[in-house]
């Protein structure tokens, strides 16, 4: 955490030195390639070539007038110019035309002291601007270096941008340790408001709340660092505004800073209609998604019946509708969205078109394996079904799972592509309200097929949780070589305690045949034995068995 955010600070210095340093390297790289080009004869529009001093552009050369090009014509004016800086006073600046053949210009000095010539080919051929308003600019700036320069020898002066740029570091400092605390909450708040507990991102049977963790950790994180780098941004502003040789980038990043916000501000004014309108979906899409929420609930919860949608297929149908209205409003909105005109916005949608159709095969089934579980009414939640080697009670259906719960208490999560490309067997159904379940047991020949059913019905009879409405009823499913297949079925309430009846049946049969003498030796054995092997009931809870009621 500690390297992330020396990392953040070392950043933002790094900007702001070359935010700082930009006006200056980009005057001297064009003044570089101005001489270079200078040197060699060009056709068309010469390249110009700026006068600075302390920062500030005065007037850009083209022409070489006495010397050999406009490179050094604009070193010796930068020049005379600096050297002038302390016994020059701004009433003693006057401004005279001059004409030279054919070319007008107008040449300033301070007194006796010459500083530069403006001459009509020194402008653009394309500029509008009057030679006359840029001599008076180019006096404006003189004056501002004159008293720049005048300031910078003022050690009061001095002193008080000094102790104002302390303040302002101080206070920038705090607001950088600010930033840290408050996103050391808010990283906080984050992890503590996506608790593995809440449901709130279960959707549509997957967890999402790593996606949302990682997601909103990331923008807190963006948003503190963009926090820091605008204060430091304003910080260096401020700072390089108070003395006067640095007073030039400061007001440049000022101006800069004051260019975006205007930027920005006549984009979103210029947007308000587009915003309006993005309002007005959002508005009418949530009231579409409150009035069918309100609907599908009531079928859900019972209030309002009807005969071709049941619990399941209404939370389904619900769902559904949710995003079918979402992206309704998405197609409608898509016009109206800032940025949706640009070439790059057009790019972006269609990568992401692609990553979706060429990546979204396997989940789109996923979904319509669901819809057909749901729709078709194979399954539904409560149900205990086997599918496959997986047998247990439905606890939920999603759009892409469905979650089972075996006799082990285990949760097994089977992807919906399985359910229509597989046998449901469903013991839920054709039981009314109740759960199916079946046992078998191989008995021999010698044994009357009237008394096994009888006691198989007698066990059925005693164990808790086994319904007797519908009865439970004894089939032969099978005559084999050496032994009858008898097969009990009955209904059971609660499909969750399945397991725990099946155990409690199995201990009674065998307690019943043990009671009326008939062995369970089928479906193997070597010899039939002279007595039958049975279990007496005083030898039914030998240690560490404990007897039971």
């Amino acid at each position: 955490m500690k390297h992330s955010y020396r990392r953040s600070f070392l950043l933002a210095l790094f900007l702001l030195v070359r935010l700082a340093l930009s006006a200056t390297a980009a005057d001297t790289a064009q003044s570089a390639q101005t001489s270079t080009s200078m040197a060699k004869p060009s056709r068309g529009v010469v390249e110009g070539v700026p006068v600075v001093v302390w920062g500030r552009t005065l007037v850009t050369y083209r022409l070489g007038m006495e010397f050999s090009d406009a490179n050094q014509r604009a070193r010796a004016a930068e020049e005379r110019i600096a050297n002038a800086l302390g016994s020059i006073k701004t009433d003693d600046l006057v401004v005279q035309p001059m004409q030279i053949g054919d070319v007008r210009g107008f040449s300033i000095s301070a007194g006796q002291v010459f500083l530069l010539k403006v001459m009509s080919g020194d402008l653009e051929p394309e500029e509008n601007q009057a030679l006359e308003k840029v001599a008076e600019n180019v006096v404006t700036e003189i004056r501002a270096l004159v008293h720049d320069h005048a300031a910078q020898h003022s050690v009061t002066l001095l002193i008080r941008a000094g102790v104002r740029s302390l303040i302002a570091t101080v206070l920038f400092a705090a607001l950088w340790v600010l930033s840290l605390w408050l996103k050391a909450r808010l990283l906080l708040r984050i992890a503590k408001s996506t608790e593995p507990t809440d449901q709130m991102f279960n959707v549509f049977g997957y967890d999402w709340r790593p996606i949302f963790l990682g997601i909103a950790t990331t923008l807190t994180r963006l948003l503190m660092l963009a926090v820091v780098l605008s204060c430091a941004y304003l910080w260096a502003t401020f700072v390089l505004s108070q003395f006067p040789y640095t007073r030039h980038w400061g007001e440049q990043l000022g101006s800069y800073l004051l260019n975006a916000v205007s930027s920005l501000a006549h984009g979103a004014i210029g947007e308000i209609p587009n915003f309006t309108v993005l309002i007005v979906i959002l508005l009418v899409a949530r009231g579409l998604i409150r009035i069918l929420n309100g609907w599908f609930s009531a079928i859900e919860s019972g209030k309002h019946l009807n005969t071709w949608l049941d619990l399941e297929a209404a939370r389904a149908t619900r769902r559904l509708a949710g995003i079918g209205v979402w992206v309704v409003a998405l197609v409608v909105a898509f016009p109206y969205l800032p940025g949706s005109r640009s070439e790059a916005f057009k790019g972006i949608s269609v990568f992401l078109g692609l990553m979706l159709s060429l990546g979204g095969a396997s989940f789109v089934s996923q979904i319509i394996g669901g819809l057909a579980a749901i729709y078709s009414r194979a399954v539904r939640s409560g149900d205990y079904i086997i599918v496959g080697e997986t047998q247990g009670t439905v606890k939920e259906m999603g759009l892409l799972t469905t979650k089972v719960i075996t006799r082990t208490r285990e949760e097994v999560t089977i992807p919906n592509s399985i359910l229509i490309s597989s046998a449901i067997r469903n013991l839920s159904r054709g039981a009314g309200n109740s759960t199916l379940l079946s046992t078998t047991v191989t008995i021999g020949y010698d044994a009357p097929w009237r008394q096994v059913q009888a006691m198989l019905l007698q066990a059925a009879a005693i164990i808790e949780g086994i319904l007797q409405t519908p009865p439970p009823f004894v089939l032969q499913t099978a005559l084999d070589d050496f032994y009858v297949r008898y097969e009990l079925t009955v209904c059971v309430k609660s499909s969750l305690e399945r397991s725990e009846i099946t155990d409690r049946l199995h201990g009674k049969i065998q307690d019943v045949f043990n009671e009326n003498g008939v062995q369970i030796m089928s479906p193997h054995f070597l010899n039939q034995p002279s007595t039958a092997i049975v279990v007496p009931k005083d030898r039914w809870h030998p240690a560490p068995a404990k007897p039971t009621a």
